[in-house]
């Protein structure tokens, strides 16, 4: 078995370091590292025949991107409304990182003459912005199914383009369930500790199973919603199941971050039939 951990903390190193900006973290938080999808990253050049040069400055170029999505994904969060001059200026810097991160990818790739590079993390870049337009706006998103492949879009698409460039149909399932079963956990978590969520929002919206009664008492309608949630994720989990087998080799660190998030769904699977 393979054992990433040194690597992927010298990446994660070396990310964090391209990241920085000294008068940018004055004023912003210090960007996030998904380290989710660098686990990812990490296992799919490491099934290719690529140098680790070159698997490092595809593998920063990529995360960068990511870095650069979630810091204007915060900006996009942000409370409507009048805002504080001192608030205005946050979110205005917030958006200046975002682009000095998206900015920074494009440093890394085309210092190296990358230009295919370029165009497949663009391209995805795209498909998950005209994914998130279809989530926050929720008018495409009729059933299940069609969440699931918007979420899909927008978590995995920077390893599903790279999975495809290089023919690695395995790393494309694993990391469209690993990053849906993720997702689902974040968004239950944040439900729980605030009451809200878009994917419990939306879920909300969709007709009722079996039921044409419009005034359907909001206590059913609630509990339906959770089951619904609660059934995404057990589709997730046994996906994810199916989709790790496909994989030649795993890391020890690949399969127990999998092993945390198994155990984190039987774990909500067993407190709606408690609570039902």
């Amino acid at each position: 078995m393979l054992n990433i951990t040194d690597d992927k903390s010298q990446l994660k190193r070396l990310i964090e370091k391209k990241a920085q900006h000294p008068y940018l973290l004055k004023f912003i938080q210090k960007p996030s590292l998904d380290e989710d999808k660098l686990l990812l990253l990490w296992g799919l050049f490491n099934d290719l025949d690529v140098k680790s040069e070159k698997r490092d400055q595809y593998i920063t170029s990529t995360m960068l991107v990511q870095i650069a999505l979630d810091t204007h994904e915060i900006v996009s969060n942000s409370v409507e409304g009048p805002e504080l001059p001192e608030v205005l200026k946050n979110r205005q810097l917030q958006v200046l990182a975002g682009d000095y991160y998206s900015g920074l990818y494009y440093q890394v790739l085309a210092s190296v003459g990358n230009v295919e590079m370029i165009r497949i993390l663009s391209s995805a870049i795209k498909k998950i912005n005209d994914n998130k337009i279809i989530l926050y706006q929720q008018r495409s998103i009729k059933d299940v199914r069609s969440l699931v492949t918007t979420i899909k879009a927008i978590e995995a698409s920077l390893i599903h383009k790279l999975a495809v460039y290089y023919k690695q149909p395995a790393w494309i399932d694993v990391s469209e369930d690993f990053l849906l079963l993720s997702r689902l956990h974040a968004e239950k978590g944040h439900y729980l500790k605030t009451g809200r969520s878009i994917i419990f929002d939306i879920l909300r919206e969709m007709p009722s199973d079996g039921s044409n009664d419009q005034e359907e008492l909001a206590p059913q309608k609630e509990q339906q919603v959770r089951f619904r949630f609660e059934k995404c994720l057990g589709d997730a989990r046994k996906s994810l199941e199916r989709s790790m087998q496909k994989l030649m080799k795993t890391d020890d660190e690949l399969r127990e971050r999998v092993k945390v998030l198994m155990e984190q769904t039987a774990s909500i699977a067993n407190s709606y039939v408690k609570e039902g």
